[in-house]
């Protein structure tokens, strides 16, 4: 594990010899932005809209998985909505969070570091994540990111794993904060770095490398 002192260069130099040649696969929540924060507070604001109070702790199971799947969850809990009702919460809930993340969410260290210090040497780098990819792309914009990688777009009914194992080819590098795409990821030959931050603390980030934002 990569310890709190170690800056970007070092690990630039640990994942260049990983990096050559390769796909590097960003998640984003959590890893290209550390967005979880976010999408935790505006889950609570659309519960909030409805007076409705989630426990303590709610967001820590829910961290990684499709919002159609979150929404199936929570409504099963409680939340006071229908299944039916679930396009009209996701975009509410898109106006809120792009309305946060475009005023005032930053990247990561990682990525603002490492995306372009890896461009030289690898051959692509992808995000590939569950979020809404307009909203990835015009962040990676207003963060001048752009130039060095592109947003993987699934198509109806292609759900972000059937969207990992195309662009997961090896040789591969993935930089992620979830056990089960380091897993497949790992499965898939790539090497693998797990990201910790403060939304995934019970996550065991079995990885080749693993640090911390």
């Amino acid at each position: 594990m990569l310890d709190d002192e170690e800056d970007a260069a070092g690990l630039t130099r640990r994942l260049v010899p990983e990096a050559a040649g390769a796909r590097i696969i960003w998640d984003f929540d959590g890893v290209v932005g550390h967005t979880e924060p976010l999408h935790e507070a505006s889950y609570q604001e659309l519960a909030s809209r409805r007076g409705y109070v989630f426990d303590d702790g709610f967001f820590d199971d829910l961290v990684g998985h499709t919002e159609q799947w979150i929404w199936e969850r929570v409504i099963g809990q409680g939340f006071p909505a229908a299944v039916a009702e679930i396009p009209a919460l996701h975009r509410e809930r898109g106006d809120v969070v792009a309305h946060i993340a475009l005023g005032s969410l930053e990247p990561s260290w990682l990525a603002a570091d490492l995306m372009p210090a890896l461009a030289p040497v690898a051959s692509r780098q992808i995000v590939v994540s569950n979020g809404d990819p307009d909203l990835i792309a015009a962040l990676l914009a207003n963060w001048s990111l752009e130039s060095f990688v592109e947003v993987a777009r699934r198509t109806p009914g292609r759900d972000k794993e059937a969207l990992f194992r195309a662009h997961c080819v090896a040789p591969a590098v993935v930089l992620e904060d979830s056990d089960a795409y380091l897993r497949l990821g790992k499965e898939l030959g790539a090497f693998t770095v797990g990201v910790r931050h403060s939304h995934n603390p019970r996550a065991a980030l079995d990885a080749d490398l693993v640090t911390h934002l």
